[in-house]
């Protein structure tokens, strides 16, 4: 079974797309109902989802459709037991449902990924439920009572007895979900600059979207869609007395579909415009015109982020791009993503604020600091409290973190880069201000200090 995925405009709402399934070549039509209506009606109370939701959508329904094909299966002739083999084979689980690594050659996928699957899965079945489609698969629900989530620390001190419970139907091969996390996926600076060397290695254009997401805090899809009109005016904003920390405002379409708007710091702009819009940015545009006039494609004016053969980066790309640089930093179970991104930068933010204000992260009770959870709010476009708390806990371990898995630069490496140089000394020149000294600053001792960089010849016999 061939499975291939294409994305084309909603048929009815502006500005957002539908992803389709197609079999050895042929639309699925029934996926295809499913998806549509998914894109339409999928979102949270019934609204419209995510911009990019319909591709996780498509690709749930396919693996289904992958997994069943192999044994010699479809969706329609399945059963209840054939899904349980299907969650089992990917928790690595035997038949009594016990961990059983030494049985498979690969690494389980975690609970809470396998119930998002299986939910998904038992919305495709309802749905075809619902417009008369046959299929002989019968599922087996439990009523479970919904979790009281308001979003607020300590929600359970406002549970009153005589509220009503509300009840859910859930499919009885739902798992325990996974253990809950109370931080978030960041990195350290020095293991940044880490990933920017393994980048660079594959393509300059993956090192620009990392650094535009970890200073904006912009999500993948959004970054994905900047224009080159959003960074070309650098010498009007530097002629009308910016400097480099100053920021101005960057429009970009949120999660929702709302029309946003996100801190673009002059340094980011400024770094863009030298190592990538003056120079590959105009000979990979060459290179898309011609190959568009060559294919006979339509030219997207729009483009900004072009490979060096000219083709279009895709999500697609930049996940790729990111699962081979972490694994070239020995990074091979628990990969960095380009999501991590957006969490680093509020990491950072949130640890460079509390510094400045002598906020201590450390000292935080039951109730979060209000201008700590109004700075990610005005940075993220969201904040929770307890998302806010989750940050805070991702700050007061990052900055307790004394040592870091292949992520301190080697002085050799550091010597070499011309870009991480210029990155640590704007990091001085913020630190020292008007005290800074270009006669008497050494860059070395200052990154070595900083524990950006090590000085590998030390340990050399």
């Amino acid at each position: 079974m061939e499975i291939d995925y294409i994305s084309v405009p909603h048929p009815s709402i502006k500005d957002r797309e539908v992803t389709f399934i197609f079999v050895d070549d042929k639309l699925d039509l029934v996926s295809a109902k499913f998806l549509v209506h998914e894109a339409t009606f999928g979102g949270i109370n019934g609204l419209i989802p995510g911009r990019t939701s319909h591709k996780t959508r498509a690709t749930r329904i396919g693996e289904l459709y992958r997994h069943l094909n192999d044994m010699g299966l479809n969706w329609r002739n399945a059963t209840e037991t054939d899904i349980k083999i299907i969650r089992n084979a990917m928790l690595c689980w035997d038949a009594n449902d016990n961990l059983s690594i030494k049985k498979y050659t690969y690494e389980p996928i975690s609970n809470d990924a396998m119930n998002a699957k299986l939910s998904y899965w038992h919305k495709f079945y309802n749905y075809m439920g619902t417009i008369g489609e046959f299929f002989e698969l019968n599922i087996t629900t439990k009523r479970v009572k919904k979790k009281i989530n308001n979003n607020k620390l300590l929600s359970h001190l406002n549970y009153r007895e005589y509220s009503q419970p509300s009840y859910s139907d859930v499919w009885v091969l739902k798992v325990k979900p996974s253990p809950v996390k109370f931080t978030y996926h960041a990195i350290s600076q020095a293991e940044y600059f880490h990933l920017e060397e393994r980048l660079r290695n594959i393509d300059i254009v993956y090192v620009m979207i990392a650094y535009l997401m970890v200073e904006t805090g912009l999500r993948s899809a959004a970054a994905l869609e900047v224009k080159e009109e959003d960074f070309k005016y650098l010498f009007r904003y530097l002629s009308s007395g910016m400097k480099d920390k100053d920021t101005v405002s960057l429009s970009y379409i949120a999660k929702g579909g709302n029309l946003n708007k996100c801190d673009t710091p002059i340094r980011t702009i400024a770094r863009l415009q030298k190592e990538y819009l003056s120079r590959a940015y105009i000979k990979r545009k060459r290179l898309y015109t011609l190959k568009c006039n060559r294919l006979g494609k339509e030219y997207n004016e729009n483009i900004f982020w072009l490979t060096k053969k000219g083709k279009e980066v895709t999500y697609s790309d930049l996940r790729a791009s990111f699962i081979e640089a972490s694994e070239r930093m020995g990074r091979v179970k628990n990969r960095i993503t380009s999501h991590w991104m957006r969490h680093t930068f509020a990491t950072w933010t949130l640890i460079n604020y509390s510094e400045k204000n002598n906020i201590p992260l450390n000292g935080t009770g039951i109730s979060v600091d209000i201008r700590l959870k109004n700075l990610l709010m005005n940075k993220l476009g969201h904040a929770t409290d307890s998302s806010t708390m989750k940050y805070i806990m991702t700050a007061i371990k990052l900055t307790n973190v004394t040592t870091h898995s292949g992520s301190v630069m080697p002085l050799k490496s550091f010597l070499e880069s011309k870009i991480v140089q210029n990155i640590i000394r704007e990091k001085a020149l913020e630190e020292f201000d008007e005290e800074f000294d270009e006669n008497l600053f050494d860059i070395v001792q200052y990154a070595i200090k900083r524990g950006v960089v090590v000085n590998d010849n030390l340990y050399k016999e």
